[in-house]
């Protein structure tokens, strides 16, 4: 009850604050036609939230892609790149709490993204350019009814612009900071008066803002050596002040002392020792370079009859994300490996318990091994009596403190291949009845490759391969009825994924060698019936409905190159007696395969069982609402809606499950939603106002959980949200707009599923839902006016304030973001002919840095860290020909 109190009371103070009358139309703000409900209409007569973004605030404000929609849009946090994804074309997309952090094909978005009402399953590819478009519209609260699948937070619908009946040509060039260039066309090329076809082009280049150095290595005898192996496990090192100085304060200048006291070189793995999805490198992380095309054709069959036709391209082919590390960890993972260096020690010699680990080759158990065929052991290399050779242990001295610089030299790319054919069908069966029909097929290929660990050494490297493809069909009756009262929408949708993820990740020098590919498939169908019924001038009702049944495929092949889990239990290889280790509890004739669970015979270093595993999910999730129109220019509406998610399967293991049981399979999401609004013109509609308060019971939130090296999607528990949102359009002057918006968003865990942790932290109702700051405030001034030259100047602020946020389940103070303050700012000289423009503008000016992702696996070896990119200057020349 308290929680409706306090809405109720928020929604009052929000509706009582809007100036509310009647108003003369002219010389107002201009009309924005969205299709949220899939007909066009104007936003002021939608009974949903919306944040809708014109093509000329799109321009005017550079929003070249959906994650800069963040700044101005209240209750929506927009990321540019997932944990250890490696790719900025991966959007982690969160609206009023919900969403997903993750590019896994096992995990569904919780924000559907459409693009001419066709869904992209994948995060990954979701961050695409605004290339040629018309609007973007961002629904919050749960869209189930209307635009279905995986939209429990909300839906984010990009319309891009059809082709005109009249030859037209633009471009623009920009320039700018890191060696800028990007380049941008669009020409409308008619046929005949039925038949219009537009072309699209887009060049994205730009330099990362990370460089990569070489790690200073010290040569002079005597003086302190970075190759030194210092064992963390031994009780004298652990001793030595320094080292436990340097452990407790993450100290990078840290360097031990060359134990034998003279020159000593530098002698490693190299990365392209270990198998990976693909190779490349670069001298600098954070980098962009990607063109996509798109191309359009709308034929006027007859008046009744409107096909339209659209292909679209994307390729990229640039540097990973930048990565920084904090909390480097060497009594774990990276405590092998620097035991192993070091060599002579009773639990790690060879033959002895742990000694296996060390002591037996690395890898050579791949499922593909004409790709990689094996190293040699690692023990005693620093103990040969050469100190020439010596290899550098792993340790907080790789913290140079330096976001912007990294010693890394491993695997740096991103690749993206994307592309997509769609067919929409639009025939007037009468003259209140329209049939739509969208069919549509996707493909993407996608490619990824980072070195996290930010040294030399081969720790951390992860590499990832997608291939993916989707089908769906749509098909709407859209009618009215009863005098033109009730507008409805009838529906079916039938969508087909597959494809799988490609998982190499290399732990210490090969210690670990996760080998995982994981095929997955979906098929869901749905049927939807969606209305709005006017039944008088001032009251107006909304129901609807959407059944969606869904069924999922999954086979799991992950397993360890390296065998880590045999050789850390000593019982290896694992043909192996168990019984001589374990006697008597294991009898004799068991082999270590069986003793520890591997689930394969046949391949024995394998974790999942073989077979294909299948999952069946049907749902419905209703809508409901009540509109009271005051006149024409005020309207308030209540709202329910349900949103759902569905379940899958954990992919993650490094350890062996012999068995199919609840522990490899999360359970579905759910959202139930209240919503108070209330959407206003008012000043000779020169001021738009339209706020909202909102209420959602969160269940079953899918988070990923560290637990040891595997970040793992778990039911963490549920929670309640609660905000308010208000958007101000306002023409002051007819030189001087501004758009404004403030969010706020109180989110609070009212359950947590037992035994949830993140690295060992027990998760409690106290922690932070992550991604969801408690409060956003954005201002964006625009100041245009006519010079005497007859050209023209447009002035353009954007200032957007966000509170705090975590990026993660366990809330780690690494991975936080800071409150930020962005600014950018950008001047435009218009020809007096309109032919031609000139901007020169800046972004974060600021220089305002914070940690747009990363991954806490501190328990294990490091923390990573991925921040934006620094204050930047831009110039772009447009020009316009009709």
């Amino acid at each position: 009850m308290k929680y409706w109190v306090k809405l109720a009371a928020g929604a009052a103070a929000v509706v009582g604050a809007l100036p509310i009358a009647a108003q003369e139309e002219s010389g107002g703000l201009e009309e924005i036609t969205v299709t949220a409900q899939r007909r066009s209409e104007n936003i002021q007569d939608v009974p949903i939230a919306i944040t809708a973004v014109s093509a000329e605030m799109l321009e005017a404000r550079g929003l070249n892609d959906v994650a800069k929609l963040s700044a101005i849009a209240p209750n929506v946090t927009l990321d540019a790149g997932t944990p250890f994804s490696g790719s900025d074309t991966v959007l982690a997309a969160y609206i009023r709490g919900i969403g997903q952090n993750d590019f896994a094909f096992n995990q569904d978005p919780g924000v559907g993204v459409y693009v001419d009402g066709v869904y992209l399953a994948r995060s990954v590819g979701s961050n695409t350019n605004m290339l040629d478009v018309e609007r973007v519209e961002i629904l919050k609260g749960p869209q189930g009814t209307l635009f279905g699948r995986n939209t429990i937070g909300g839906a984010i619908s990009i319309v891009t612009r059809e082709p005109g009946d009249a030859f037209m040509f633009k471009g623009s060039i920009t320039g700018g900071s890191f060696s800028r260039m990007d380049i941008q066309a669009t020409a409308d090329v008619p046929v005949s008066d039925r038949l219009r076809t537009s072309i699209s082009f887009s060049s994205t280049k730009r330099d990362g803002f990370q460089r990569r150095v070489p790690f200073p290595m010290p040569t002079t005898a005597g003086t302190p050596d970075a190759f030194a192996a210092f064992d963390p496990f031994d009780a004298g090192d652990q001793a030595n002040p320094a080292f436990v100085a340097a452990q407790a304060t993450l100290n990078p200048a840290y360097i031990p002392d060359c134990d034998l006291g003279v020159p000593c070189s530098f002698a490693f793995d190299d990365s392209s020792d270990f198998p990976a999805a693909s190779r490349g490198s670069s001298d600098r992380e954070g980098g962009v370079n990607q063109w996509s095309v798109r191309g359009k054709a709308v034929f006027l069959a007859s008046d009744d009859l409107k096909l339209t036709f659209t292909a679209d391209y994307q390729d990229v082919d640039q540097s990973a994300m930048a990565t920084n590390i904090v909390g480097i960890n060497s009594v774990v993972f990276g405590g092998f490996y620097n035991r192993c260096l070091r060599g002579a020690d009773d639990a790690f010699a060879p033959g002895a318990g742990l000694g296996v680990l060390c002591s037996a080759p690395r890898g050579g158990n791949s499922p593909t091994p004409d790709t990689f065929n094996g190293l040699a052991p690692l023990y005693g290399v620093n103990q040969d009596g050469n100190p020439n050779n010596n290899w550098i242990p792993y340790d907080p001295r790789f913290e140079n403190g330096e976001i912007d610089k990294t010693y890394a030299t491993g695997n740096s790319f991103s690749r993206l291949k994307n592309y997509g054919v769609a067919a929409t069908v639009e025939y007037a069966l009468t003259d209140t009845m329209d049939l739509k029909s969208i069919t549509a097929y996707r493909d993407l290929y996608w490619t990824t490759g980072m070195d996290l660990d930010g040294s030399p050494l081969p720790i951390l490297e992860p590499s990832f391969e997608m291939p993916q493809r989707e089908y769906s069909q749509e098909l709407q009756l859209n009618g009215r009825a009863v005098g033109d009262k009730l507008n409805y929408t009838i529906g079916a949708y039938y969508f087909h994924e597959e494809g799988n993820l490609h998982d190499w990740v290399i732990f210490p020098a090969g210690l670990l060698m996760v080998d995982g590919p994981n095929a997955l498939e979906t098929k869901a169908s749905a049927l939807f019936l969606h209305m709005n019924y006017r039944a008088t001038d001032q009251w107006g009702f909304t129901l609807g409905a959407r059944y969606t049944d869904e069924t999922k495929k999954f086979e799991g092949g992950q397993n360890d190159d390296n065998g880590f889990v045999y050789k850390i239990s000593g019982c290896f290889p694992p043909s192996g007696s168990a019984n001589a280790l374990l006697a008597p509890v294991i009898p004799v004739g068991v082999t270590c395969q069986q003793a520890l669970g591997f689930p394969s015979a046949a391949e024995p270093w394998r974790f999942y069982p073989p077979g294909t595993n299948q999952l069946d999910f049907t749902n419905t999730s209703p809508v409901a609402g009540v509109q009271f129109h005051l006149n024409d220019a005020n309207m308030f509406y209540v709202s329910y809606s349900e949103g759902y998610k569905t379940g899958s399967w954990t992919t993650r293991l490094s350890s062996p499950n012999p068995t199919y049981n609840d522990s490899l399979f999360f359970d579905p999401e759910e959202a139930t939603a209240y919503e108070i609004g209330a959407k206003s013109e008012v000043w000779k509609r020169r001021l738009r106002l339209n706020a909202a308060a909102f209420f959602t019971d969160y269940e079953g939130i899918q988070l990923n959980s560290q637990i040891g090296i595997s970040p793992t999607l778990v039911n963490a528990g549920d929670a309640e949200i609660k905000g308010i949102e208000l958007e101000a359009q306002a023409l002051i002057t007819d030189n001087f707009t501004f758009n404004a918006a403030i969010g706020t968003a109180d989110a609070e865990y009212t359950r947590i599923a037992p035994n949830t942790t993140d690295n060992g932290a027990v998760i409690t109702t106290a922690f932070k839902l992550p991604k969801t700051p408690e409060y956003k405030i954005y201002f964006g001034p625009q100041y245009e006016r006519t010079l005497a030259s007859g050209g023209g100047m447009r002035l353009n602020l954007d200032w957007t304030h966000t509170a705090e946020l975590f990026n993660d389940l366990g809330n780690n103070d690494f991975l936080k973001r800071d409150a930020t303050d962005l600014v950018n700012a950008s001047m435009t000289y218009m020809s007096e002919d309109d032919k031609w423009e000139l901007t020169i503008g800046g972004t974060n000016l600021t220089d305002e840095r914070y940690v747009v992702t990363g991954q806490n696996q501190g328990g294990a070896i490091i923390i990573q860290q991925t921040y934006n990119r620094p204050r930047e200057w831009f110039a772009t020349v447009r020009v316009n020909m009709k």
